[in-house]
């Protein structure tokens, strides 16, 4: 008889592209620390997109980016329940029916770094009420390594260097074997 057994657990990782004239990053932190616990922030300083996302938001210089990492090990299916809730913050934060901040949903284990959109691709797996997985990164070599279709805002070596280290940060607080 075959016994399955249950994947191993990951972080949340929340992206956060925002006007900062009208945010800041105390408010998304609480929002999400109230729902989630406690959680790790980084700002990046390479935002390639900025003025792909300027269009709609507003001008490219008023446009800041901040990632926050759960610290608590969620299953696997929170990806899309936790994707569907940053599609209705997304609503109420817009203005004039025009996105200010824009949440990207991301789910990091051991083995991967998947982040959730509505877009599909020859690579994203559906998962279900519109939303599909794509696999950023795969774990090789003792870290995440980029993929030919990773988006550009996620090649920067430093957002890959602390999603690295969020990552040593889940395999100690959860004492996951890698093989």
């Amino acid at each position: 008889m075959l016994n399955l057994s249950a994947p191993s657990q990951g972080l949340l990782f929340f992206g956060i592209l925002y006007r900062s004239d009208l945010y800041t990053d105390e408010v998304f932190q609480k929002k999400i620390e109230d729902l989630f616990g406690k959680v790790i922030s980084f700002t990046p300083e390479f935002n390639p997109l900025s003025s792909y996302y300027a269009k709609e938001m507003g001008e490219a210089s008023k446009l800041k980016r901040t990632f926050f990492i759960s610290t608590s090990p969620y299953p696997r299916e929170f990806l899309l329940s936790t994707k569907l809730l940053s599609l209705d913050w997304e609503k109420s934060w817009s203005q004039e029916a025009k996105r200010m901040v824009n949440v990207d949903i991301g789910f990091l284990s051991a083995e991967n770094f998947i982040l959730a959109t509505t877009k599909n691709y020859a690579h994203r797996i559906y998962l279900g009420q519109n939303i599909f997985a794509d696999l950023t990164y795969q774990c090789a070599e003792g870290g995440f390594q980029t993929l030919p279709w990773t988006y550009p805002d996620f090649q920067d070596q430093a957002k890959v260097e602390f999603l690295n280290w969020c990552r040593t940060f889940l395999l100690m607080q959860s004492k996951v074997k890698t093989t």
